[in-house]
């Protein structure tokens, strides 16, 4: 996992240690270190994060918290910390899920009047030390959130989804025999029904391949205004097989 060092330093009022330095604390004691590379005057590591961290060291809340330890400081903020504000709660999207065993929590905010255009700088900065692409705010922000604190998040384009009585609804299921579904890369993955997909259940089509990839139907574009926030924990084996079967490996 490439890791920015100015982005690690957020969580710590103190200066941290020379990267040559934490490199060599986080290798004794943690992970090993494959590289540090110099992109745009940050010091981006290269951690090997083994599977059986992979649950809470994927992020760089994670490996700040094996710093805090290693080092005996305090992080100055943690963002799984906090205690967010989810109100009001919204019926204007219903949620529903097929199988509960490979998705044990699924939940969705709307946010309107939302206006896509370039990332701020310090986002776009973040983002390139560590290979990613900046894409435009409302993606780029969703993967913030991601390698910040570990947990991916997806939007989709609101109006793209069909609304019935005031009412938009997704449901997370198997996908159908000989279903097809273009991606965000433009190419059309033939679906199995040992698929686990997010769906358009009213118009029952597959929006995102759960904890893959989104989908062309429900994409965000520049002329996107309302947006519908996925927050998912869907099962791991279930998501590395969909990835393996369909050769498509994402963040």
């Amino acid at each position: 996992m490439k890791v920015s060092y100015k982005w690690l330093q957020k969580y710590f009022d103190e200066p941290l240690p020379s990267v040559e330095e934490l490199s060599d604390a986080i290798t004794f004691h943690a992970f090993e270190i494959d590289g540090v590379e110099d992109i745009n005057g940050d010091q981006v590591l290269d951690v090997k994060v083994l599977p059986d961290r992979s649950h809470d060291c994927l992020s760089h809340r994670g490996i700040a918290k094996e710093i805090a330890v290693i080092l005996d400081r305090k992080l100055s903020s943690d963002p799984l910390q906090l205690k967010p504000i989810l109100e009001p709660i919204t019926d204007t999207v219903v949620i529903s899920i097929e199988n509960p065993e490979l998705c044990n929590r699924y939940i969705a905010g709307v946010m309107k009047g939302v206006k896509v255009g370039p990332s701020p700088e310090w986002l776009k900065e973040r983002l390139e030390a560590i290979g990613q692409r900046s894409i435009n705010n409302i993606v780029d922000a969703t993967n913030f959130v991601m390698f910040n604190s570990g947990q991916p998040l997806h939007a989709f384009d609101a109006s793209k989804i069909k609304e019935e009585n005031g009412k938009r609804s997704i449901r997370v299921r198997y996908a159908r025999e000989g279903e097809k579904m273009i991606a965000l890369d433009q190419k059309e993955y033939a679906l199995t029904e040992t698929m686990l997909v997010i769906s358009d259940h009213l118009k029952d089509e597959a929006i995102g391949i759960a904890g893959v990839k989104g989908g062309v139907p429900a994409s965000i574009t520049q002329e996107t205004t309302d947006i519908i926030i996925e927050s998912a924990n869907f099962n791991g084996a279930s998501v590395r097989r969909t990835s393996a079967s369909l050769k498509l490996r994402t963040d």
